[in-house]
């Protein structure tokens, strides 16, 4: 109880309250706080009253049996409110609630927690985020103005001075589906000491580990947000909160990957152009030499003034050099186009650049192979995160040594995150950061997938194929077997069963070149399993001097 008494009195200090008010108020929380204990489960709503709680009447009401906030059709709220339960503070604890979030497009909400409450209008802290799964949901951020701390699907260590460790344990954007449209959404928040996990619908979303001097919160208020903006109801019920010791260890242990550190020695180089100079990749000459623009989202670009910072608090543009290519910073979101750089020869194995902005495919950086008959393929994209600050990211280009490649900026998103930040391509002999994964993210850090388990295959490790059965993951009770492998079958290209079990594959001999007629080279191949015993022991050509077979059925 004395930790919890000086725990509150420096949190009264730091909010600067009156002396005579902190007496009564203290002792009522000591009161409430005392008759629980680490373990305990309590329920904070009876399902009938807002007893305990206190908020705008105008707009926190219970329906239903339920919290409803509520922003009601055709009106906006102008400024953040919240209902404040006023049972106590948080410290160690496990909060279990569910919530159905619904409204136009732009409806947000939050869950904070440790948070630090003036009245019912200005509550500031740590908050567990919520919208519709776009972009908010699971994310963990901070009202004192740090802004957002941890994206979903990532890992954040937060040092005593402020600097950020990050490990991106699943891409952000495959959340979105994780949310119950227009359903209820089973919300977790577990706060042991210095650490704070969220998880949605029973998957983990966002982990926090906050060591920041004077910036942390140890303890704290509980209070719901309803978010300033358009049409919005949210809805809260069985909100149950279970206190724990502190060194309660429910929680995984936290790892965060090594940081690179920047190495000085490849500071990469800037492609030339088929005159031999250097091209001006990263805009220094504060032009677009070099460039060829479309449309109108690139005007007046590329910008040298950083004023991400006045509208994000705690981001910068991550620029290297002076300018860049800031997609906000002359006509916001509005503008379409592209911008697309002249052509020039990979001459290094990686290249680098920096990207920010809208997370939608629409804004995207391009990596452009030009073929010598002019031909085009696209070989690499990176989009942002939803976050103006840019991050570098790094493309394996060994197999397009020596071919001409040219970087394409694309603009199509006219509406909300609009707009797209890039800077500084160049090439390194090496790969000069922890590139993100360019192919799909492994099953297990899939949120999607999460339930799966490794597989474990009946057949001889020394088999065909059984290594990759052996690295598969399915669900719980289920296994991969290896049928058929090379050298009894070639070039799968397509197969099915038929009603007696049989297994048909057709091969592509000659894929992906279609053969001259009459001289086709595909096949169907049948394998049979005649004594049920689990292997395909029989295998028989069915029809073979097929030409580019692409599919089939029996």
């Amino acid at each position: 109880m004395i930790n919890l008494k000086w725990n509150f009195l420096c949190r009264q200090v730091r909010l600067a309250a009156a002396a005579r008010q902190m007496v009564p108020v203290f002792i009522a929380i000591t009161a409430v706080l005392g008759s629980l204990h680490a373990g305990e489960t309590v329920r904070l709503f009876d399902g009938h009253s807002l007893k305990g709680w206190e908020g705008d009447p105008a707009h926190w009401r219970i329906q239903d049996g339920v919290i409803l906030g509520e922003i009601p059709p055709g009106e906006t709220l102008r400024k953040n409110t919240w209902l404040v339960w006023k049972g106590g503070e948080l410290a160690d604890f496990d909060l279990r609630l569910q919530v159905k979030l619904t409204g136009l497009p732009g409806a947000n909400s939050g869950i904070q927690f440790r948070c630090q409450v003036d009245n019912y209008d200005h509550v500031s802290g740590y908050q567990a985020d919520l919208d519709m799964g776009t972009t908010w949901l699971g994310r963990i951020y901070d009202e004192h103005g740090r802004a957002l701390l941890v994206e979903r699907g990532s890992r954040v260590h937060i040092e005593a001075d402020g600097k950020r460790r990050t490990w991106i344990f699943a891409p952000a954007q495959q959340y979105t589906v994780l949310f119950r449209e227009n359903d209820w959404n089973d919300y977790r928040i577990v706060a042991v000491g210095e650490r704070v996990s969220v998880y949605v619908n029973g998957t983990l979303f966002s982990e926090l580990l906050d060591q920041q001097t004077n910036e942390r919160d140890i303890t704290g208020s509980l209070a719901f947000q309803l978010h300033s903006g358009p049409e919005t109801r949210v809805s809260f019920r069985n909100i149950q909160l279970e206190h724990l010791n502190a060194n309660d260890g429910r929680l995984p242990p936290f790892k965060v990957a090594d940081q690179v550190e920047a190495d000085d020695s490849d500071v990469g180089v800037v492609p030339s152009g088929n005159d031999g100079k250097p091209l001006n990749l990263g805009f220094e000459d504060g032009t677009l030499n070099h460039w060829t623009a479309t449309g109108d989202a690139f005007q007046n670009q590329p910008v040298n003034e950083d004023g991400i910072a006045s509208r994000w608090a705690g981001q910068v543009s991550n620029k290297q050099g002076e300018f860049f290519l800031g997609g906000f910073e002359i006509i916001g979101d509005r503008g379409r186009g592209t911008l697309t750089s002249s052509p020039f020869k990979v001459t290094h194995a990686y290249g680098s650049f920096l990207v920010g902005g809208g997370e939608n495919t629409s804004t995207r950086v391009d990596l452009v192979h030009i073929e010598n008959d002019g031909k085009e393929e696209v070989v690499f994209s990176a989009a942002g995160q939803n976050r103006e600050q840019m991050r570098r990211v790094a493309v394996d280009l060994r197999r397009l040594k020596g071919e001409q490649i040219a970087v394409r900026v694309v603009d199509e998103n006219p509406g909300a995150w609009g707009h797209i930040n890039f800077d500084d391509f160049r090439f390194h002999d090496e790969p000069p950061v922890i590139a993100e994964p360019t192919s799909a993210w492994r099953t297990i850090r899939n949120p999607l997938l999460h339930h799966l388990v490794p597989n474990k295959p009946q057949t001889d490790s020394h088999e065909p194929g059984s290594e990759t059965a052996s690295q598969m993951f399915v669900p719980d009770g289920f296994a991969v077997d290896v049928v058929a492998a090379e050298p009894d079958l070639h070039q799968p290209m397509a197969f099915t069963f038929d009603g007696r079990g049989r297994l048909w594959v057709v091969e592509g001999h000659s894929y992906p070149q279609k053969r001259p007629p009459g001289e086709g080279l595909d096949r169907i191949v049948i394998f049979a399993d005649n004594d049920h015993d689990g292997h395909f022991e029989e295998r028989k050509v069915f029809i073979e001097g097929l030409n580019l077979v692409s599919g089939m059925e029996v």
